[in-house]
């Protein structure tokens, strides 16, 4: 395996991980928004928000490397 292809790897795992964390999270939300304590979801509702801005940078950042 090519240092290449183990980068890549890395980052396509590391993505997927968030994208399954971002769609826990979603669920969670989903099933707890009307009686969870609002603190709780304000915090879950960052956290989602961190994740999905943490996935636009991979995609932006790809795309960026793949146009060098």
């Amino acid at each position: 395996m090519t240092r290449t292809s183990k980068i890549l790897e890395d980052v396509t795992n590391h993505y997927n991980r968030l994208k399954i964390e971002h769609k826990k999270i979603h669920d969670e939300l989903e099933h707890c928004s009307f009686y969870a304590p609002d603190a709780d979801l304000k915090h879950l509702k960052q956290k989602k928000l961190k994740i999905k801005d943490e996935m636009e940078d991979f995609k932006r950042n790809l795309k960026i490397f793949s146009n060098q």
